[in-house]
Parts: C-alpha cells; structure tokens; sequence
C-alpha cells in the first residue's frame, strides 16, 4: 500500500512538474506570438489609415499640383536673414495655445495678413491634429512666414543652446497645397525627433572635434551612441560622409545635383543629399507617408530604418490617425 501511494504521489508530482512546463512553455510562445502580432498589427493598423489618407485627398506624396516629381525638393534651409525679413508674425505657444503674437513690422507685404489671427490658428491647428500632443511640448513658438510660393516651406529652430524648446515656422502661401502642407509639418517633425536634447548633447567644441567624434556631430550638439540620427549616420552616412564635406553638398547647388546622380538610388529625394539631418526627416516623412519597401535600395532601406523602433512604428500610426482626422475636415 506505502508503495503504490508513494508511486501516485510522485507521478502526481510529475504530472504537474510536466503540466507546468507545458504551460510556461505555452505562456512563452503566446508572448512571442502576441509580441509579433501588436507590432505588426499597429504596422497594418497605419497602412489603413494611409490608404483610407489616399481615397481623400490622392497620394500624400505626389503633391505641387500633381506635378509626377519626387517631394521635397525645397522643404527648408539654413536661411536665417530670409526667414526673418519674410516673417509675418510670431506667437508664444503657452499650453498649446498660440498667445501673445508679435507683428514684424518691417514686412509691409502682408500687414492685412499678419492681424488674420483665425488663419494663422488654423495652421497651428493643422500642426495640432496631425502630430500627437505628447510629441509637441518642446514647441515654445510659432511662425507665419511667406517667401513667395515654393521656396522655404517651413523650418525648426533650437531657442536656446541645450535644444530643450524650439520655434516652428511656416510659409502660409505653400500651406494652401494641402499635401504639400502635411508633408511639411510631417517633415519638420521629423527634425524635432532626431535633434532634440535626448537625442543630441550640447557641444560647445564641434567645429573643432570632429576628428576625434565617435558620433554624428552637427550645428546643434553631438548625437548620442543610440540616437535614431547617430544610428542613421552610422548606417548609411559614415561611407561617403568627408566625401560629402569636401564637395561642398550642402552650399553648392551644382555639387548637390551631382552627388544626387551619382548617389541617386541612395536618396528618396534629391534634396535629401543637403545634408544628413536632411536626409533622414526626408526618410522619416517618406517611412510615415507610404507603405513598408522592398530593400532593394539603399533608398528603400533608409525609409524602412525606423521599423526597428517600436516606438515609432506607434507614432507612425498615431499620426496617420491623425492626418486622416484632419483630412477628413475639407
């Protein structure tokens, strides 16, 4: 009697020894399993929105009046006397809110324009709806400007060295190409990602260091190890990167032309080739506006850089919600 009780204690003991197994194992596939699916579930979820983005107002990447060109070409450049001469207005941005606008009145041009206070909020409300709230708080300003159609479409600007707020800037005449407009803000933002003061460390010595850098160092600091720009740079940059200084690229119009011809399947745009943080809000606005690509070029592969971070593959489809809840409003 002792042995068979001893035997049905112990197989019994067995019993659960394997059925915990069986279940732990099982809980571990599930995990992986459902680990997979949310990622690519949210990947689906964001190709909804793009396509239901598609049906209303066509492809967010053909835009200038349908012209069959590649977007982009003039997003923005480091003209500092431009944008001040062609500024309009500019407000604090105070709990989301636009306050306290300033008029430049040295713009004579658009003097009627610059007291339309309701247009200039309908900008700043297109900005709102598309990029999530959580993603904006370092904006502490906002700029109406106009250098005629096609030109400067809007930029970014650190207002203080550290890179902890930033002033957006728009050209209000471009903003009326309602793609062009998304586009833009889609692209601004990307710069907002990779520059701010988690990604990028103040670097009062950067002229000077970049012979000793491990990182991508630029204007506004030197990227940390596993920054998204650093990463980028170290990727697809680091190769052709003194070649691009030596040239000029980035001042030279001409050098620009050709180190996109000679690099053309490497960049989704030609003026991706202006420069690194270029390319990358370039990439970036392309990874949002369109589906994942094939790899087959080095192009391809810079939009589909950002699907290795689940965190932007959640932002991707937060803003796609969000650019389809505003292209919803025409």
């Amino acid at each position: 009697m002792q042995r068979i009780l001893f035997w049905i204690f112990t197989s019994s003991l067995l019993f659960l020894g394997y059925f915990s197994y069986d279940i732990v194992t099982m809980q571990g596939v599930i995990n992986d399993t459902v680990e997979k699916t949310s990622s690519d579930v949210l990947i689906e979820e964001g190709d909804a929105y793009l396509n239901e983005v598609k049906e209303l107002i066509g492809d967010p990447l053909d835009f200038t009046s349908g012209a069959p060109t590649k977007a982009g070409n003039n997003m923005e450049q480091s003209q500092s006397a431009l944008i001040q001469k062609s500024t309009i207005v500019t407000y604090q941005v105070i709990n989301d809110v636009l306050s306290n606008g300033i008029i430049n009145t040295v713009n004579t041009d658009q003097s009627e324009y610059a007291r339309n206070t309701i247009a200039h909020n309908q900008l700043w409300d297109t900005f709102k709806t598309i990029i999530p709230a959580d993603l904006r708080t370092n904006i502490y300003s906002f700029s109406v400007f106009s250098d005629g159609a096609s030109n400067l479409l809007g930029y970014v600007e650190p207002l203080d060295y550290n890179g902890d707020t930033w002033q957006l800037g728009v050209d209000f005449v471009d903003s009326t190409d309602e793609k062009n407009f998304y586009y833009t803000l889609i692209h601004e933002y990307g710069h907002l990602l990779t520059l701010n003061n988690k990604q990028m460390v103040s670097n009062y010595d950067w002229k000077t260091s970049s012979q000793i850098e491990t990182t991508y160092s630029s204007f506004y600091g030197e990227s940390t190890p596993e920054s998204y720009i650093n990463l980028y740079y170290q990727e697809f940059w680091i190769d052709y990167y003194k070649e691009w200084q030596h040239l000029n690229v980035q001042a030279d119009p001409e050098a620009q032309q050709s180190f996109y011809l000679e690099h053309a399947d490497d960049f989704l745009t030609s003026y991706a080739v202006t420069h690194p943080e270029e390319d990358i809000a370039e990439s970036w606005t392309f990874f949002i506006l369109s589906p994942r690509q094939s790899n087959d070029t080095v192009a391809q592969k810079k939009q589909n850089f950002f699907y290795q971070f689940p965190e932007l593959v959640e932002i991707r489809t937060e803003i796609l919600k969000n650019l389809l809840t505003e292209a919803k409003k025409d």
